[in-house]
């Protein structure tokens, strides 16, 4: 976490950490800090042709897999979840499943566009009993992130 917030301030990010009991997923993430679903963003570390991709997507969506293949340029089948193998190895500052959206390797990262219509979002920060709150436009700039609609479309109950 140390590390984690080093980052931010030597970025020049204003932020705010949140502790709250341990969680394993966003949306639980999110009710433990007693906000919606929707404020909490999970970041899934995703596997392309190029690399790692960091997928940042609000605790309520899931990811698109041929929608961030579309974004990426590449054919669907070509991007997939990273194992937890590849995580343990590659992402060994954080735990495993708490990979946040900045921080340890440069990776490609995209942020679904329906995060970035609010002000703030709450992250993981690399541990699974802390997150951080800041601006969605810091994450963005921040990251370098590329905006995309990379998440599922729900059908609608007719």
């Amino acid at each position: 976490m140390a590390d984690m917030t080093r980052f931010l301030e030597d970025a020049g990010i204003d932020f705010d950490v949140l502790e709250h009991p341990h969680t394993e997923r966003a949306a639980d993430e999110a009710a433990a800090l007693g906000i919606g679903p929707e404020e909490a963003a999970k970041t899934l570390v995703l596997v392309a042709s190029s690399g790692y991709v960091r997928a940042v997507v609000a605790a309520s969506e899931r990811i698109d897999l041929h929608k961030v293949a579309a974004t990426l340029g590449i054919g669907g089948k070509k991007v997939q979840l990273a194992s937890e193998d590849n995580l343990a190895r590659d992402y060994p500052d954080f735990e495993l499943g708490a990979v946040p959206p900045f921080g340890g390797p440069e990776d490609h990262v995209l942020v679904d566009d329906g995060l970035v219509e609010r002000d703030s979002v709450v992250v993981e920060a690399g541990s699974h009993n802390r997150s951080v709150r800041l601006k969605t436009a810091d994450l963005v700039r921040l990251t370098g992130a590329q905006v995309a609609d990379i998440c599922r479309e729900e059908p609608t109950a007719g």
